[in-house]
């Protein structure tokens, strides 16, 4: 008799289940040993065992996503066996999951926003219970002693009132704030805190709120009822009755207005942390905005060493007023128009302000936007990249540049030809142009803008796009060595001049030998790449970098060399907080357009940091060999450049300088005269314009169609129809397809579609796109199931707009004796532009009409 086969049995069932799940609750218990054995000490920063664990939980999609009505993510534990196992539910209650699952703003999503990647690293501010404590616990410092803190500006009054200072959790004031019906009295003199009183007739005042710091944050307390008018910004921000007690924060920049009657007092919000990163009572780390990319990594290095204040060379007022023009910058970006491309006013892009000193090197400043997850978009918040933008300083990235690059590249040109330097040409028509002293380099050419003969100083000063092509083509020559047999230009023919002598024939193609015609990528070197030319080599001299394709460091941890008295290693923690190396590739030249040409345009390879770009500036206006620091410590003065022909650092001031006064940046020229400057500080500056890919556009009917069918809702493939359904019958148009969608049963596919008619409508064209029209195909990007089930849909490549950057390097130098004496370098990058005025020229002349520049220049600066 033959024996019927057993089913598993129950307790295998239940242990396949709870395997995992005794995994993560032995790393609950035993999270400070496993993160030693990873080789990472517990406690250490904000990278807790807390968030390793619910990392763990969400990679193995124990977490699901839903989204509400108004397309809002919703956080929840998955339905079925593992979400409702008492152990994993203990440890929700137990830990800080249980209201993180609350808060969607605090995980991070695919870029489909289907499935939870893992939690924000930085979403808790307490290491403590899941790392075991232990992490460096001191204070990291600006240069010069403790920034001024949060503290209210009174607006209006001739002379401006003193600032009024905030004491930590409100501190009692040290007198009221009295607002009568006609006038307001108030005490002279510095003021530390702020209580809000008001005064009726002979009655003694009464106290009816305050603004204090809880943690690094201004909040208004109003506890009574009153005749006066209490707003944050636009908001009345009184109790409703008797007993209650509002609590408003008071954002950086907000205004607070107090108001009885005709008597008004506002005051503003401003300032920040008192210094770069200190602890909290609680073991919480606070740090300065913007800072917290920079610190964390100090900390990791710090761990186990003494909790002595550590001091940079970050100055805390330039930081302050650095942090402020660019806010201000890009919200201007984001009031203006945009383009058709992006119709979404709301988003956030990369931006970056860097402020150096310009004769040490010494950065004063690192200025990143943007800063909070309310500078975003609500698509961009559930989007990896969105939280990139928040998680990082800007300063440190690799960044498109635009036309800045033509200082360096022009720089290290002349210095390796100096005849070169004598190059003119017309500089060519407006708009689009193809050819270059008659070589016709395809592929939609590139923009330029009319200019008459040009020589040198006139293409920086214009930024003629023309004239840098040119001398990059020529750059492929070698000086000295007999002239190449001439090629006559196809017409009409391009007139240009070097030494004096003029030509009317094509320069020649590369030493590697030439193409027959361009390509569709443009001219292609013959035979296969291998050196390049010869200017590179006095780049990577000059401005110390990595002219080929890389190697070594990845990141220039130099900047870090005062830390220690020796430059770290390249696996050090400090990599976190340096710039990224450039990368510019210039040994392995394919494509002559798009490798070597185009990276004079800012395109191609040719990325910077803002830090290396203003440690280039600095080079070049000083004429010292400055490196880029954070330290403080004071090394040995900065040789001169290792220049072979000095005199053409002369003829590239003249055209830096031309710039400012008449270029491409004479509006920050115009502002620069009335700054109160003295006539021994001059001004020198390159602009950059560049094309930076912006947000791709969002297909929410898209995502919806994949979520319907990951969710197994009844989609199917309609084999005879040729056509996608949710019903029995094919739909023959998209308003079918809509129909279908909108009579789903939320209880069954656990997704909710009804009442999101418009919603629909997307989700269905969406279907017609895979239906090709509803016309009779078959399924080429997508498998159905055996019975016609269709559970995954392919992510279709949207391709991200192009939108215009913008870049700035600028150099203020106070000159003593024919010799720089002190001076600021200011590099700003927007990546984002949406207006023929850029705001990057006003984040610089915020910055220099500030008084913290004043005082640095001056030499009052510490």
């Amino acid at each position: 008799m033959s024996r019927r086969p057993k089913r598993p049995a129950g307790w295998i069932r239940a242990a396949t289940i709870a395997a995992p799940l005794a995994c993560v609750v032995s790393l609950v218990a035993g999270a400070p040993a496993v993160l030693a054995a990873l080789g990472r000490p517990a406690g250490q920063g904000l990278t807790s065992g807390y968030e390793r664990l619910v990392d763990a939980i969400a990679q193995r999609q124990w977490l699901s996503v839903r989204y509400d009505a108004n397309g809002e993510p919703r956080i929840a534990l998955r339905d079925g066996p593992v979400g409702r196992d008492p152990r994993l539910r203990a440890f929700v209650n137990a830990s800080y999951l249980r209201a993180d699952l609350q808060d969607p703003a605090v995980w991070r999503l695919s870029d489909d926003g289907q499935w939870v990647e893992g939690i924000d690293p930085f979403a808790h501010q307490i290491d403590r219970p899941y790392s075991g404590g232990g992490a460096w616990p001191g204070p990291i410092l600006f240069r010069g002693g403790p920034a001024p803190g949060l503290r209210l500006q009174p607006l209006g009054g001739d002379p401006s009132p003193p600032p009024i200072a905030l004491e930590p959790r409100g501190a009692p004031a040290a007198a009221c704030d009295i607002l009568m019906p006609t006038r307001r009295v108030g005490a002279a003199g510095s003021r530390r805190a702020l209580s809000i009183c008001l005064k009726d007739g002979d009655a003694p005042p009464h106290a009816v709120g305050s603004v204090m710091l809880v943690g690094d944050q201004a909040v208004v307390r109003v506890q009574t009822p009153s005749i006066l008018k209490i707003r944050v910004g636009a908001r009345d921000v009184r109790p409703r009755s008797d007993g209650d007690v509002t609590l408003t924060p008071l954002p950086q920049g907000e205004t607070l207005t107090l108001r009885t009657g005709q008597s008004v007092l506002r005051l503003r919000l401003e300032g920040g942390s008192a210094d770069i990163a200190h602890s909290e009572p609680s073991g919480a780390r606070a740090y300065y905005p913007a800072l917290q990319p920079l610190a964390q990594p100090l900390e990791r290095v710090m761990a186990g060493r003494p909790p002595a204040p550590l001091r940079l060379s970050l100055d805390a007022g330039l930081q302050q007023v650095a942090q402020e023009a660019l806010s201000a910058g890009a919200a201007t970006v984001r009031a203006s128009p945009s383009p058709e491309a992006q119709k979404d006013g709301g988003d956030a892009f990369k931006a970056a302000v860097t402020v150096m000193d310009s004769t040490s090197g010494q950065v004063l400043a690192v200025a990143s936007w943007p800063l909070a997850d309310s500078d975003l978009a609500p698509a961009q918040r559930r989007t990896r990249r969105g939280q990139n933008l928040i998680d990082q300083n800007h300063n440190f990235e690799r960044l498109p540049v635009g036309s800045m690059a033509k200082g360096p590249f022009s720089m290290a040109i002349l210095d390796a030809d100096p005849g070169l330097a004598t190059l003119k040409m017309q500089g060519g028509t407006d708009g689009r142009v193809r050819t270059v002293l008659g070589m016709d380099l395809g592929k939609g050419g590139f923009d330029n803008h009319r200019l008459g003969v040009t020589d040198f100083p006139t293409f920086l000063e214009h930024s003629n796009n023309r004239y840098a092509l040119a001398l990059m083509m020529l750059a492929y020559r070698t000086p000295g060595a007999p002239p190449p047999a001439s090629r006559a230009q196809p017409p009409p023919v391009e007139v240009w001049s070097l030494e004096g002598k003029s030509h009317t024939d094509a320069p020649p193609l590369p030493v590697f030998g030439e193409a027959p015609a361009p390509g569709p990528f443009g001219w292609v070197l013959r035979p296969p790449p291998g050196r390049g030319p010869a200017w590179p080599d006095r780049l990577a001299r000059l401005f110390d970098l990595d002219a080929g394709q890389g190697g070594g460091c990845r990141y220039d941890v130099g900047v870090w060399r005062g830390l220690s008295g020796a430059t770290p290693p390249c696996a050090s923690p400090l990599a976190g907080a340096s710039p990224e190396r450039e990368r510019l590739g210039f040994d392995a030249v394919a494509s002559f357009r798009n490798d070597y040409l185009m990276a004079v345009l800012g395109g191609s390879r040719s990325t910077w940091s803002a830090i290396k770009m203003a440690e280039v500036y600095s080079r070049i206006v000083t004429g010292r060999a400055v490196h880029a620091r954070f330290t403080p410590t004071a090394g040995p003065p900065a040789g001169d450049l290792p220049m072979r022909s000095p005199q053409i650092r002369a003829t590239m001031l003249d055209g830096l300088s031309r710039v400012i006064k008449t270029g491409t940046a004479a509006g920050l020229g115009r502002s620069f005269a009335e700054m109160g400057y003295g006539p021994d500080v001059a001004l020198y500056g390159k602009t950059g314009t560049m094309k930076v890919a912006g947000e791709a556009p969002s297909e929410p009917g898209a995502a919806l169609l994949r979520q319907l069918a990951r969710s197994d809702c009844g989609l199917r493939w309609d084999a005879t129809a040729g056509v996608l359904k949710f019903g029995f019958t094919a739909p023959r148009t998209q308003a079918e397809a809509a129909r279908q969608i909108l009579d789903l049963k939320e209880t069954r596919c656990r997704v909710r579609v009804a009442g999101r008619r418009d919603l629909a409508q997307e989700a269905a064209a969406e279907m017609q796109r895979y239906a090709c029209g509803y016309r009779n195909c078959q399924p080429g990007d997508f498998t159905p199931e055996p019975d016609g089930r269709v559970l995954s849909l392919p992510l279709r490549a949207v391709e991200p707009p192009l939108l215009d950057g913008h870049a700035i390097a600028v150099v203020a130098l106070r000159q003593a004796g024919g010799q720089p004496a002190r001076g600021l370098t200011i590099v700003v990058n927007l990546q984002n532009k949406r207006q023929a005025e850029t705001p990057a020229l006003a984040v610089v002349a915020a910055i220099l009409r500030s008084p913290a520049a004043h005082s640095w220049i001056a030499g009052g600066g510490s």
